[in-house]
């Protein structure tokens, strides 16, 4: 049961992480100012925001963090991913990405702990 409730809670963390690429995209996209800049930004900014993930927040990351760090970024990343989303559609779509972020990760953390 312990190992089922462990694998959804990292695939929902999974799709959050998908998710804030996907606001990333969008938050560029909706820049008000030329075409070509709209694109680019559309590109660039999910492109930095992976690029970050995977060189400090990624289990595999490039540079290993140590865990508080660690922890500290991808709090970080996620709030950030947050910040666009509640540009986007207001503060509560905001809030609840980074909320559902953080009991998913809670409940991650929880689970590798041996009984």
């Amino acid at each position: 049961m312990r190992a089922s409730v462990r694998a959804l809670a990292l695939l929902l963390l999974f799709l959050l992480e998908l998710a804030v690429l996907v606001i990333g995209a969008r938050w560029g996209w909706a820049l008000e100012t030329g075409l070509p800049l709209r694109l680019l930004s559309a590109v660039a900014v999910p492109l930095l925001l992976a690029a970050l993930w995977g060189v400090y927040g990624s289990p595999k990351a490039r540079i290993t963090l140590p865990v508080p760090a660690r922890y500290g970024f991808q709090a970080a990343w996620f709030a950030a991913g947050g910040a666009l989303l509640a540009s986007l559609a207001g503060p509560l779509p905001g809030v609840a990405l980074v909320a559902v972020w953080a009991a998913t990760a809670a409940l991650v953390r929880l689970t590798d702990r041996p009984t």
